[in-house]
């Protein structure tokens, strides 16, 4: 499951993404326009100009704005540049005290949709999420904070369409 966090950060990156031009913008006008409860939003300026994806500037005309290419960063990425995990069950957390880890009958399917979903993460890039908006008919408005698992559902359909 996408945590919260891993949420905030890429609909943070997405909506610093989709503004034009090199100003800054605040982290609260951020917040405000993706749902993000504000008293969230040091932890992820700190976490995304730690990673060199964003710039942050104080003062007046302070803020942030988005420091790479769009292109460049995957899904993948954001979840990785925190200890949250995307399992899609427990048992497969190397941590995991399973009893019945090595002889369980669904542990194959369960790591073949593991697969699935990490492969899904890593092809996908901010620039992806950006244009599956657009195809949404979004591109004039801001994401919910709900929105991004269905962005993503989006896209993996239409990169990897579903053959009967």
């Amino acid at each position: 499951m996408i945590t919260n966090r891993v949420e905030y950060l890429i609909l943070t990156l997405v909506d610093l993404a989709v503004r034009e031009g090199d100003e800054y913008v605040t982290s609260r006008e951020v917040a405000d326009r993706q749902g993000i409860p504000p008293k969230y939003m040091p932890q992820i300026v700190s976490i995304l100009t730690r990673k060199g994806w964003v710039d942050s500037m104080r003062g007046p005309r302070g803020g942030i704005r988005l420091a790479v290419n769009p292109e460049d960063l995957t899904v993948q990425d954001v979840i990785d540049a925190t200890d949250d995990r995307l399992l899609v069950k427990q048992c497969l957390d190397s941590d995991s005290e399973c009893p019945r880890k090595e002889s369980c009958p669904l542990r194959g399917i369960w790591l073949k949709a593991q697969q699935q979903v990490t492969s899904v993460m890593q092809g996908t890039t901010l620039s992806d999420l950006i244009s599956s908006r657009s195809l949404l008919g979004k591109q004039n408005r801001h994401p919910e904070a709900g929105d991004l698992p269905q962005v993503l559902q989006e896209h993996d359909a239409q990169t990897h369409p579903h053959v009967d």
